[in-house]
């Protein structure tokens, strides 16, 4: 079982952050993603619950080369809420412009359960295609579009 929660926010202005991390992420396919993150180049193996299974450090040039065989881009921005090192938020670029997921990661199911989240976190996303990098990837700009609706 995963134990995070996600949220959607309007905006990040006003919320105490750290200094941004920029990712971009490249699907190759279901179970392979590349990403670069700041000067880092990782691959990462996913299984069908979309958990990394292996993560490990690549040269460019490979980067490179599996990104020209992407189907699908991900341009976002990653910080850490400095009041509450469980949360971080993911501001999105490009087609998922106006996406600002908050998410939240638990260390047992209880706490996850008892967790009241700030106030100024809106609604729950956690099972929305809007959760998941992996689930946004399978949308067209429209079905994004009405998704994200539905939550602000």
């Amino acid at each position: 079982m995963r134990l995070t929660k996600r949220y959607i926010i309007e905006s990040i202005d006003g919320i105490n952050l750290s200094k941004k991390v920029r990712y971009e992420r490249y699907y190759i396919d279901d179970r392979l993603r590349i990403q670069k993150k700041d000067d880092l180049y990782e691959k990462e193996i996913l299984n069908d619950e979309n958990v990394v299974i292996n993560k490990s450090k690549i040269p460019e040039e490979e980067f490179l080369y599996l990104k020209s065989k992407s189907y699908l881009k991900i341009i976002r921005d990653s910080y850490l809420y400095l009041k509450d090192n469980r949360v971080s938020i993911k501001k999105y670029y490009g087609e998922y412009n106006g996406l600002n997921r908050v998410e939240v990661k638990f260390s047992s199911k209880k706490e996850m359960e008892i967790y009241v989240k700030e106030s100024w976190m809106g609604k729950e996303i956690t099972f929305s295609p809007l959760a998941f990098d992996k689930e946004l990837s399978k949308l067209s700009k429209e079905e994004f579009l009405k998704e994200l609706s539905k939550y602000i």
